[in-house]
């Protein structure tokens, strides 16, 4: 593996973290505002983006694992649609 991917695997690690820990949290569900980890994590979703790493792919794992005990967790589709609704928006196109 050549530095540059490695670089890229290390990246996604640290994004995949990231995002882990704000699937895996209870608080959002146990303060009634699921809304609120769907948000915080889309945000995180964006700042990956940004840091030029797959978004999709992060997003994919984390469904994967936590759809059955997060159900408000938007399908992939779904979040695609928010996330690039929001990349043009302030992008201000």
């Amino acid at each position: 593996m050549d530095t540059t991917s490695l670089d890229y695997e290390l990246k996604l690690l640290d994004w995949l973290t990231r995002c882990e820990a704000i699937a895996e949290s209870d608080s959002f569900i146990q303060l009634c505002h699921p809304e609120h980890q769907v948000r915080l994590l889309r945000t995180k979703l964006l700042r990956a983006a940004a840091d030029g790493v797959n978004w999709r792919e992060i997003y994919r794992w984390i469904y994967d694992q936590w759809h059955t005990r997060r159900p408000h967790f938007p399908d992939l589709d779904t979040i695609a649609v928010e996330i690039e609704r929001h990349r043009l928006g302030s992008t201000g196109t």
